[in-house]
């Protein structure tokens, strides 16, 4: 059971937005909203290569691979970072592992700086999982 104090404020809506960049696929856009830093450390994913985040979604139609931005919100300090990553991670909405969602690895050129603010911000405990992770 997830504790409710960590959880995200509500389910994240996801959309879809055209990358820039020529040739490049649409990107999908998860909005994840953390009510405070233990909100973030029950998503952070420490043992992912460049860091990651987990993102909760009944939205089963992602795949490994998939190029995504999270739209991260921690209410509060109202920190907002828009983070570029790649889906490794799936927990399927019929799964018993805990909250259907999705894994996201950190990539881009500033995967190491996004990296080390969340670190910063979860201090001792950036590198340990969450007991109550939502993962």
């Amino acid at each position: 059971m997830t504790d409710q104090s960590t959880a995200p404020t509500h389910q994240p809506e996801s959309t879809h937005v055209k990358d820039e960049q020529a040739g490049a696929s649409e990107r999908i856009v998860l909005k994840l909203p953390l009510k405070d830093e233990s909100a973030l450390h029950a998503s952070f994913m420490p043992f992912i290569k460049d860091g990651g985040l987990f993102v909760p979604t009944d939205n089963g139609n992602y795949r490994f691979g998939n190029d995504v931005i999270v739209a991260m919100h921690l209410l509060s300090t109202d920190k907002k970072l828009a983070v570029p990553g790649k889906v490794v991670w799936i927990s399927p909405k019929t799964g018993d592992s805990g909250t259907p969602g999705v894994g996201i690895r950190f990539t881009g050129n500033t995967k190491a700086k996004v990296k080390l603010v969340l670190q910063t911000m979860l201090g001792n405990r950036a590198n340990i999982p969450a007991l109550n992770r939502i993962y």
